[in-house]
């Protein structure tokens, strides 16, 4: 560089400067990463849920916005859907709610969805993989869309007017009284469930369970049927009282018996009573993980009336 007084001056550099320069060349060598241009409009539109603390469900309306999501330990949820239930369902209007597993669950099983879907809550979170009772009803509640993962929740739910309460029912839209009736037919080529003893054939049992409110959750069950698994017959009939259809499901059970233990898994099914169509139907068999059995089907007639 030149002085003021037209002497060249040497400068003095540093080995830190070196560095840099040799950085800023290498860097200036390497060629850029293109950049993706997105449209404002649809960048604007993009919302991410931010995880917040929740610290009363006054303090949330007044400060939590829409794209917020609060999570809750499974105990603190059943808590407030036991003691704030209406409170609980305003706040999952226009709100986010996470539940999910304790932590003391060291063998992976699962809490009773229903109670949570019952106050609206979102995103209730189960341990996938352990094949439960609980994976069953979860299954059963998203079969109605083609297990695209979303089921919009009824009216009473989304209304901010709404004194809907699940354990303890009043008047309101809510209540639709029904009566189920559900005819246990018979049921064709149940597998066998010990396929390496000779004597495995099974005796099967049918249960027919309903998951809702409180006030709708009821099981029934069939005498079981010896040593038959081909084409046992049953031809019992059930009587189920529903007052909220809404969020009430349906679960067809099948066991084999054992007088001496617990009585083993065979298949299930389970749906929302909303999906039940009147008439003779055959209802497929799943295994514990979901799976369909080939050829076995429940054969039931059943039939969803008025309450007058």
């Amino acid at each position: 560089m030149f002085s003021n007084n037209n002497t060249v001056e040497e400068e003095m550099v540093s080995e830190e400067d070196e560095a840099q320069d040799c950085k800023e060349k290498d860097q200036k060598a390497k060629p850029k990463k293109a950049k993706i241009k997105l449209a404002k409009e649809l960048s604007d539109i993009v919302i991410y849920c931010k995880s917040v603390h929740f610290s009363g469900f006054e303090h949330s309306r007044d400060n939590q916005a829409f794209y917020e999501m609060s999570s809750f330990k499974e105990s603190k949820a059943f808590n407030l859907s036991e003691t704030s239930a209406t409170a609980f369902i305003h706040h999952n209007i226009d709100k986010l709610s996470r539940i999910y597993p304790a932590g003391t669950r060291t063998d992976s099983s699962n809490y009773n969805p229903v109670p949570m879907w019952n106050v609206g809550c979102q995103f209730v979170a189960l341990n996938f993989q352990t094949p439960s009772k609980e994976m069953h009803i979860n299954q059963g509640r998203f079969v109605q869309n083609g297990f695209c993962g979303y089921v919009l929740k009824p009216e009473f739910q989304r209304s901010l007017s709404s004194q809907f309460d699940p354990n303890s029912l009043t008047n309101g839209p809510w209540l639709q009284k029904k009566i189920l009736h559900v005819m246990v037919i018979s049921a064709q080529q149940l597998p066998k469930l010990k396929k390496d003893k000779q004597n495995s054939i099974v005796d099967p049992l049918v249960k027919v369970e309903i998951f809702g409110v409180p006030a709708d959750n009821d099981i029934k069950e069939t005498h079981y049927i010896k040593n038959n698994g081909f084409n046992p017959v049953w031809n019992e009939k059930f009587e189920f009282a529903i007052h909220v259809p809404e969020l009430a499901l349906v679960r067809f059970m099948l066991e084999d018996y054992d007088s001496a233990s617990q009585n083993d898994f065979i298949g299930q099914y389970c749906l929302p009573l909303t999906s039940v169509q009147n008439g003779y139907r055959h209802v497929p068999l799943l295994t514990k993980r979901g799976d369909i059995i080939p050829s076995a089907e429940l054969f039931v007639h059943t039939m969803l009336l008025d309450c007058l």
